[in-house]
């Protein structure tokens, strides 16, 4: 495995222990490599956006 493809697991961990994001399976029963935004997610992208703005 390369650096950078253990840097995105831990990444994606990270994110997922934090609620930033979620599997979809988990929530819906979808397709498992799939994400949807967790609450920290959704104000992440929303405070990013603003700040674009």
């Amino acid at each position: 495995m390369s650096q950078q493809e253990e840097l995105f697991k831990n990444v994606i961990s990270h994110s997922k222990e934090y609620g930033f994001i979620f599997p979809s399976s988990e929530i819906y029963d979808g397709l498992s490599a799939v994400y949807d935004y967790g609450q920290n997610g959704v104000e992440l992208k929303k405070n990013l956006r603003e700040y674009w703005w």
